[in-house]
Protein backbone atom coordinates (compact mmCIF):
# COMPACT_ATOMS: atom_id res chain seq x y z
CA UNK A 1 0.00 0.00 0.00
CA UNK A 2 1.28 3.33 -0.49
CA UNK A 3 -0.29 6.90 -0.61
CA UNK A 4 1.44 10.38 -2.30
CA UNK A 5 1.95 13.32 -0.79
CA UNK A 6 0.12 16.35 -1.01
CA UNK A 7 1.73 19.32 -3.70
CA UNK A 8 2.04 21.52 -1.00
CA UNK A 9 3.75 19.71 1.62
CA UNK A 10 7.43 20.28 2.04
CA UNK A 11 10.05 17.57 1.62
CA UNK A 12 12.41 15.60 4.39
CA UNK A 13 15.60 17.24 3.11
CA UNK A 14 13.71 20.63 3.99
CA UNK A 15 14.72 19.18 7.67
CA UNK A 16 17.94 20.73 8.64
CA UNK A 17 18.51 17.60 11.09
CA UNK A 18 17.43 15.45 8.09
CA UNK A 19 20.64 17.24 5.51
CA UNK A 20 23.08 17.05 8.79
CA UNK A 21 22.46 13.53 10.14
CA UNK A 22 25.45 11.93 8.83
CA UNK A 23 27.53 14.39 11.19
CA UNK A 24 26.11 12.74 14.57
CA UNK A 25 27.39 9.03 13.84
CA UNK A 26 30.44 10.24 12.46
CA UNK A 27 30.95 13.04 15.78
CA UNK A 28 30.33 9.47 18.07
CA UNK A 29 32.15 6.77 16.04
CA UNK A 30 35.48 8.59 13.91
CA UNK A 31 37.39 9.73 16.65
CA UNK A 32 36.79 6.14 18.77
CA UNK A 33 37.74 4.37 15.39
CA UNK A 34 40.96 6.26 15.02
CA UNK A 35 41.67 5.80 19.46
CA UNK A 36 40.80 1.95 18.24
CA UNK A 37 43.38 1.74 15.34
CA UNK A 38 46.24 3.15 17.57
CA UNK A 39 45.10 0.52 20.56
CA UNK A 40 46.76 -2.55 21.68
CA UNK A 41 44.48 -5.41 20.46
CA UNK A 42 41.90 -6.61 23.27
CA UNK A 43 41.50 -9.99 21.65
CA UNK A 44 43.51 -11.71 20.12
CA UNK A 45 43.15 -12.98 16.46
CA UNK A 46 43.74 -16.45 17.08
CA UNK A 47 41.52 -16.64 19.66
CA UNK A 48 37.78 -18.39 19.72
CA UNK A 49 36.29 -15.24 20.74
CA UNK A 50 37.46 -13.68 17.89
CA UNK A 51 36.57 -16.43 15.22
CA UNK A 52 33.02 -15.36 17.08
CA UNK A 53 32.89 -12.01 16.36
CA UNK A 54 34.04 -12.61 12.87
CA UNK A 55 30.98 -14.22 12.69
CA UNK A 56 28.41 -11.82 14.26
CA UNK A 57 30.01 -8.89 12.31
CA UNK A 58 29.93 -10.41 9.00
CA UNK A 59 26.13 -11.78 9.71
CA UNK A 60 25.37 -7.93 10.82
CA UNK A 61 27.36 -6.65 7.90
CA UNK A 62 25.20 -9.30 5.27
CA UNK A 63 22.31 -7.89 7.29
CA UNK A 64 22.97 -3.97 6.60
CA UNK A 65 23.25 -4.89 2.53
CA UNK A 66 20.08 -7.12 2.33
CA UNK A 67 17.89 -4.09 4.14
CA UNK A 68 19.46 -1.49 2.39
CA UNK A 69 18.61 -3.12 -1.24
CA UNK A 70 15.07 -4.09 -0.54
CA UNK A 71 14.51 -0.91 1.28
CA UNK A 72 16.00 0.75 -1.71
CA UNK A 73 14.00 -0.95 -4.12
CA UNK A 74 10.57 0.27 -2.74
CA UNK A 75 11.08 4.19 -1.77
CA UNK A 76 14.29 4.88 -3.58
CA UNK A 77 13.41 8.11 -5.74
CA UNK A 78 10.37 8.67 -3.89
CA UNK A 79 10.81 9.19 -0.33
CA UNK A 80 8.72 12.13 0.24
CA UNK A 81 6.55 11.41 -2.40
CA UNK A 82 5.03 8.03 -1.67
CA UNK A 83 4.73 6.81 1.70
CA UNK A 84 5.82 3.19 1.37
CA UNK A 85 3.60 0.50 3.87
CA UNK A 86 4.48 -2.59 2.75
CA UNK A 87 7.85 -4.64 2.09
CA UNK A 88 10.95 -3.96 4.93
CA UNK A 89 8.46 -1.19 5.68
CA UNK A 90 5.23 -3.21 6.78
CA UNK A 91 7.75 -4.43 10.01
CA UNK A 92 9.64 -1.15 10.48
CA UNK A 93 9.24 2.15 10.00
CA UNK A 94 12.78 3.15 9.14
CA UNK A 95 14.59 -0.09 7.56
CA UNK A 96 17.63 2.24 6.18
CA UNK A 97 18.45 3.20 9.73
CA UNK A 98 18.30 -0.26 10.86
CA UNK A 99 20.53 -1.23 7.84
CA UNK A 100 22.68 1.09 9.41
CA UNK A 101 22.85 0.17 12.56
CA UNK A 102 23.89 -3.20 11.58
CA UNK A 103 26.06 -1.48 9.66
CA UNK A 104 27.67 0.18 12.53
CA UNK A 105 27.88 -2.83 15.20
CA UNK A 106 29.69 -4.84 12.41
CA UNK A 107 32.60 -2.74 12.00
CA UNK A 108 32.88 -2.59 15.69
CA UNK A 109 32.45 -6.07 15.87
CA UNK A 110 35.34 -6.71 12.97
CA UNK A 111 37.43 -4.51 15.00
CA UNK A 112 37.21 -6.61 18.37
CA UNK A 113 36.15 -3.39 20.29
CA UNK A 114 33.80 -3.25 22.76
CA UNK A 115 33.76 0.03 23.12
CA UNK A 116 33.16 0.85 19.30
CA UNK A 117 30.02 -1.13 19.95
CA UNK A 118 29.16 0.97 22.67
CA UNK A 119 29.34 3.70 20.98
CA UNK A 120 27.82 3.25 18.15
CA UNK A 121 24.45 2.17 19.96
CA UNK A 122 25.05 5.79 21.49
CA UNK A 123 25.27 7.09 17.97
CA UNK A 124 21.93 4.88 16.86
CA UNK A 125 20.35 6.02 20.14
CA UNK A 126 21.01 9.67 18.97
CA UNK A 127 19.31 8.99 15.29
CA UNK A 128 16.43 7.63 17.19
CA UNK A 129 16.17 10.69 19.76
CA UNK A 130 16.67 13.56 17.19
CA UNK A 131 16.80 12.20 13.41
CA UNK A 132 14.22 9.71 13.06
CA UNK A 133 11.38 12.33 14.97
CA UNK A 134 12.54 14.98 13.05
CA UNK A 135 12.05 13.07 9.78
CA UNK A 136 8.69 11.24 10.61
CA UNK A 137 7.69 14.69 11.84
CA UNK A 138 7.77 16.22 8.15
CA UNK A 139 6.45 12.71 6.74
CA UNK A 140 3.28 13.55 9.28
CA UNK A 141 2.65 17.02 7.44
CA UNK A 142 3.06 15.77 4.28
CA UNK A 143 0.68 12.36 4.49
CA UNK A 144 -1.07 13.53 7.95
CA UNK A 145 -4.09 10.68 9.19
CA UNK A 146 -2.44 7.89 6.94
CA UNK A 147 0.70 8.30 8.52
CA UNK A 148 -0.28 8.38 11.91
CA UNK A 149 -2.34 5.35 11.46
CA UNK A 150 0.86 3.48 9.96
CA UNK A 151 2.83 4.96 13.19
CA UNK A 152 0.36 3.63 15.61
CA UNK A 153 0.79 -0.02 13.90
CA UNK A 154 4.04 -0.47 12.50
CA UNK A 155 7.23 -0.02 15.49
CA UNK A 156 10.07 2.57 14.89
CA UNK A 157 12.87 0.57 14.45
CA UNK A 158 12.83 -3.01 15.82
CA UNK A 159 11.22 -5.19 13.04
CA UNK A 160 8.34 -7.02 13.75
CA UNK A 161 8.17 -9.98 11.31
CA UNK A 162 4.77 -10.82 12.21
CA UNK A 163 3.49 -7.41 10.45
CA UNK A 164 5.12 -8.19 7.12
CA UNK A 165 3.22 -7.50 4.05
CA UNK A 166 4.04 -7.98 0.45
CA UNK A 167 3.61 -5.38 -1.97
CA UNK A 168 1.96 -6.97 -5.71
CA UNK A 169 4.55 -4.73 -7.27
CA UNK A 170 7.58 -2.94 -6.89
CA UNK A 171 8.42 -0.33 -9.83
CA UNK A 172 12.44 -0.65 -9.39
CA UNK A 173 13.77 2.66 -10.06
CA UNK A 174 16.80 2.68 -11.48
CA UNK A 175 18.54 5.90 -10.89
CA UNK A 176 17.70 5.33 -6.77
CA UNK A 177 19.39 1.53 -7.27
CA UNK A 178 22.51 2.95 -8.94
CA UNK A 179 23.13 5.52 -6.60
CA UNK A 180 22.70 2.83 -3.75
CA UNK A 181 24.48 0.70 -5.90
CA UNK A 182 27.50 3.04 -5.32
CA UNK A 183 27.25 3.60 -1.18
CA UNK A 184 27.32 0.17 -1.16
CA UNK A 185 30.07 -0.73 -3.25
CA UNK A 186 31.69 1.92 -0.69
CA UNK A 187 30.81 0.79 2.65
CA UNK A 188 32.13 -3.46 1.04
CA UNK A 189 35.50 -1.19 0.92
CA UNK A 190 35.47 -0.99 4.64
CA UNK A 191 35.61 -5.08 5.63
CA UNK A 192 38.69 -4.79 4.21
CA UNK A 193 39.97 -2.10 5.09
CA UNK A 194 39.43 -3.44 8.87
CA UNK A 195 41.57 -6.81 8.61
CA UNK A 196 44.18 -4.75 6.68
CA UNK A 197 44.39 -2.29 9.63
CA UNK A 198 43.77 -5.67 12.25
CA UNK A 199 47.35 -6.76 10.03
CA UNK A 200 49.01 -4.14 10.78
CA UNK A 201 47.93 -3.32 14.10
CA UNK A 202 49.10 -6.77 15.29
CA UNK A 203 52.52 -6.17 13.74
CA UNK A 204 55.25 -5.44 16.61
CA UNK A 205 56.36 -1.78 14.91
CA UNK A 206 52.66 -0.40 14.71
CA UNK A 207 52.18 1.92 17.25
CA UNK A 208 50.02 1.14 20.19
CA UNK A 209 49.16 4.30 21.85
CA UNK A 210 45.89 3.25 23.79
CA UNK A 211 44.06 0.26 25.71
CA UNK A 212 41.05 -0.09 24.71
CA UNK A 213 38.01 -2.98 25.45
Amino acid sequence: MSSSATPAAKAVTDSWIFTHRSLIGIACLAPAGLAVIFSRPWIAESSPWALVLDFAGWVLFLAYLGMRIWATLYVGGVKDKVLQTTGPYSITRNPLYVGGFCFALSIAFLLKSFSLAVLALIASAAYVRWVVPAEEEVLESIFGEVFREYKRRTPRMIPRPSLYTAAPTVEVRVRAMRTEAKRLFTASMMPILVFILLHFRNMPWWPHWFMLP
